[in-house]
């Protein structure tokens, strides 16, 4: 599997772990025609906060089998505790299975931050944590409009290169291209679940027209959407 995090490519195969960071920009691409299961799992930054508070001044660093041996033997109880978790989440359900997934994720949390966090240069450049969450909750809610970063910045009270300022140190891609990010991949998503044609997907994504569409696609995929879909889909 190719796996694009933060304008970074990784090469993963079976069996891999890695961690996505909060407000990342990532998209994967199978590499194969085998059929594989993927294990993802989420963690909701209000729990996140509540188990370990000075979570927003760490970030992670794991990206598939580590050298050392130190951490070795902490992936190897990471693996541990998701393979209890799928199965937990695959076997019959009981009152106690919620509290049982609870405490694993307690255990990869704790084993995480010991072994594969580090300081987040983000927090000690005071990122307005407030103020990008609530950017990316509008982009998210309305990237098929006719949103850019001058009418986004206007919606939030602030200016254009404030925004791109706080937009760049957290997630290191100005709004522009964050936005025409967040368009294409929910377009991915939809030339891989639907039937819909490629115009009608440029419009349910907010591109300006489909020539533009296929422009940016092409330029991020490497292939027209058409294609994209033939070999796909």
């Amino acid at each position: 599997m190719t796996f694009r995090d933060n304008n970074v490519t990784y090469h993963f195969k079976k069996g891999d772990i890695w961690i996505v960071n909060s407000r990342n920009v990532h998209a994967s691409c199978l590499d194969t025609t085998e059929s594989l299961f993927e294990f993802c799992l989420i963690i909701d930054y209000g729990f996140l906060k509540k188990a370990y508070p000075e979570f927003d001044q760490i970030k992670f660093n794991l990206h598939g089998k580590p050298e050392s041996i130190k951490q070795l033997i902490a992936y190897q109880a990471i693996e541990k505790n998701l393979r209890v978790m799928i199965q937990l989440l695959q076997g019959q359900k009981n009152p106690s299975t919620k509290l049982a997934l609870t405490g694993q994720t307690y255990l990869l949390l704790a084993s995480l931050i010991e072994n594969f966090s580090c300081q987040n240069s983000d927090y000690q450049n005071q990122v307005n944590d407030n103020l990008i969450d609530r950017a990316l909750e509008l982009i998210n809610s309305n990237y098929m409009t006719d949103l850019n970063g001058t009418n986004l910045a206007k919606q939030l009270n602030t200016s254009l290169t404030t925004l791109n300022q706080q937009f760049n140190q957290a997630v290191q891609m100005p709004i522009s291209k964050y936005i025409t990010v967040i368009r294409l991949l929910n377009a991915q998503k939809e030339l891989l679940n639907s039937d819909n044609n490629i115009d009608l997907i440029a419009i349910n994504c907010g591109f300006s027209s489909t020539k533009s569409f296929v422009r940016n696609f092409k330029k991020w995929k490497g292939i027209t959407p058409f294609h994209y879909r033939k070999v796909f889909h």
